[in-house]
C-alpha cells in the first residue's frame, strides 16, 4: 500500500490517499482518511501590498487636497494611456501595469473600463466649468466678461490638455446615460458663454446671430488649442490670446474695435 500527499489550492495539502492491491481485482483505489491544514503564509517580498483607493463618491474636494491618493494616480495613468492610445486599444490590465497594481484592485473601486473613462470626463467638464464660472461675473459689462471667459477657456485647455483631449475624443465611447450625464454639465458650461453673449446682443454691442451658433464657433476655434499649441513654438500663451482675441471680438463687435486690454 502507497501513500501520497495531494496538494490543493489556497495553501492548503489535502487528501491522504492508499493505493491497494487486490488479488480479485487488478487495482483497487481507496481514500482511507484525509487531512487538512493551513500552510503558514510566506511574507511576500519586494514592494509592499498597495494602499487602497479612494473611492470617487467621497468627494472630489477631498481627492484634490491629496493629490497623492491611490485613485488620483489612477484616474491620470488612465488618462495618459487613454489620449496616447485610445480608450478601445487600453485594457484594464495596461492601467494597472502603469500604476503597479493587480487588476483585481481597480476592480475593487471601478465596474468597468467605461466607469473609468466616465470618472475623467465628468472630472474634466466639472472642471473647465467651475474654472470658467471663477473667472466671469454674468452681472458685468458682458463683452468684458466674454473676454475674460475666451481668455480663460484658453488658459484652461493649454494646462489641461490631455483631459480635455481626452474629452474631445472619447466622449463618443460613453453608453447614453453616462452621456446624458455629461451632457448636463456641458450645457450649463456652454450657457455661460451664451448668456454673455445674449446680453451683449441685447445692449447691441454684439452682431446678431443664433448665440449658440456664435458661442460654438468661439469655443471650436479655442478647442482645437490642446492638438497644436506647443511651447517650443508658442512659448507665450499670452500671444494666443491676443491674436484669437482680436479675430473673435473684432468680429463680433458692432463698433469700436477690440483694444486688446483686459
Amino acid at each position: 500500500m502507497d501513500f501520497s500527499l495531494v496538494k490543493i489550492p489556497e495553501n492548503y495539502y489535502a487528501i491522504l490517499v492508499a493505493r491497494c492491491y487486490c488479488a480479485s481485482r487488478p487495482l483497487c483505489y481507496h481514500v482511507i482518511y484525509s487531512v487538512r491544514y493551513v500552510v503558514p503564509a510566506k511574507k511576500p517580498k519586494g514592494k509592499p501590498a498597495p494602499k487602497p483607493l479612494r473611492a470617487r463618491h467621497a468627494g472630489r474636494s477631498d481627492s484634490k487636497s491629496k493629490p497623492g491618493t491611490r485613485l488620483q494616480e489612477v484616474l491620470k495613468s488612465a488618462a495618459n494611456i487613454f489620449f496616447a492610445k485610445g480608450f478601445h486599444a487600453t485594457s484594464i490590465e495596461d492601467v494597472a501595469r502603469d500604476v503597479g497594481m493587480l487588476k483585481g484592485s481597480l476592480y475593487y473601486y471601478i465596474r468597468s473600463k467605461e466607469d473609468l473613462l466616465f470618472q475623467l470626463l465628468l472630472a474634466g467638464i466639472e472642471d473647465g466649468d467651475a474654472y470658467i464660472a471663477q473667472h466671469i461675473d454674468l452681472e458685468g459689462e458682458p463683452v468684458q466678461q466674454l473676454e475674460r471667459a475666451i481668455r480663460a477657456q484658453i488658459d484652461y485647455i493649454i494646462q489641461n490638455k490631455v483631459p480635455f483631449g481626452l474629452f474631445l475624443h472619447e466622449f463618443d465611447s460613453l453608453s447614453g446615460k453616462r452621456q446624458h450625464k455629461v451632457i448636463a454639465v456641458m450645457s450649463r458650461y456652454n450657457n455661460r458663454f451664451v448668456d454673455l453673449v445674449k446680453r451683449g446682443q441685447q445692449q447691441g454691442k454684439l452682431i446678431e446671430g443664433e448665440p449658440w451658433l456664435i458661442v460654438n464657433g468661439i469655443l471650436g476655434m479655442c478647442n482645437w488649442l490642446y492638438r497644436w499649441y506647443d511651447t517650443d513654438h508658442v512659448s507665450d500663451p499670452e500671444q494666443v490670446k491676443q491674436v484669437f482675441l482680436n479675430m473673435l471680438l473684432n468680429g463680433l463687435r458692432k463698433s469700436s474695435p477690440f483694444s486688446g486690454r483686459s
